[in-house]
């Protein structure tokens, strides 16, 4: 496991554990692109990543964010009204955000993973 520079223009202080890009890709069936054009859902987390990174925590203030309840620093990019319910954890370490994992939620057993997963992969980014 590594942590990965969002090399995207626009995005400057974002990070994403290396298998982000992987999870991304299978959870919303597109490929991953490190140009544009940007496809549906990439275009969308981009623009996310955007206000995510001018507005840190005060972005949980927008519908398209929370931070998850007895989760620590972990939050959550959500869109429940596309037609894909995709989520992507992440959290602000050392002033960056952090992409941890990225999955489609089809029920409570889907979320508990994805929680269970950034949960080890914030461990691993602390004690690294």
């Amino acid at each position: 496991m590594e942590l990965e520079k969002i090399c995207i223009t626009g995005i400057e202080n974002t990070y994403a554990i290396s298998n982000l890009k992987k999870e991304f890709r299978k959870a919303v069936d597109e490929p991953w692109k490190d140009i544009p054009p940007w496809l549906r859902y990439q275009k969308k987390l981009i623009e996310d990543l955007a206000v995510l990174e001018q507005e840190k925590e005060r972005a949980v203030d927008l519908p398209q964010f929370e931070k998850l309840n007895g989760c620590g620093n972990l939050y959550s990019i959500r869109h429940p009204e596309s037609r894909k319910n995709i989520r992507v954890l992440y959290c602000i370490f050392d002033g960056s955000i952090i992409l941890l994992t990225a999955f489609l939620e089809k029920n409570n057993g889907d979320y508990q993973r994805g929680i269970e997963i950034a949960n080890k992969r914030m461990k691993w980014l602390e004690s690294n």
